[in-house]
């Protein structure tokens, strides 16, 4: 058995993974934040926005119907007969 140990003048051969990535040129990121956070601004305006507006029209529906109700319930009278007391001892 020939255990041959590596000599510390011969460097370990390259990772090939490393050798192909260090070939690569960085490309450019391709997006601008400005833009990215105008529209995300807008996509969270658009939904508030609908929230309102659903908001508003049950509102809307609601005080109608109660004005509905209001104007067309029946009439209620009631009539009172006021008693007059007399002291006869006056």
């Amino acid at each position: 058995m020939n255990d041959a140990a590596p000599t510390p003048d011969v460097p370990p051969a390259p990772d090939p993974l490393a050798v192909v990535l260090a070939k690569l040129d960085p490309a450019p990121h391709g997006f601008d934040r400005d833009a990215l956070m105008f529209s995300a601004g807008q996509a969270s305006k658009l939904n508030a926005l609908f929230f309102w507006r659903v908001a508003t029209a049950v509102a809307l529906t609601a005080a109608a119907a109660f004005a509905a109700l209001y104007a067309t319930r029946p009439v209620k009278i009631e009539y009172h007969e006021r008693q007059v007391v007399v002291d006869p001892g006056r």
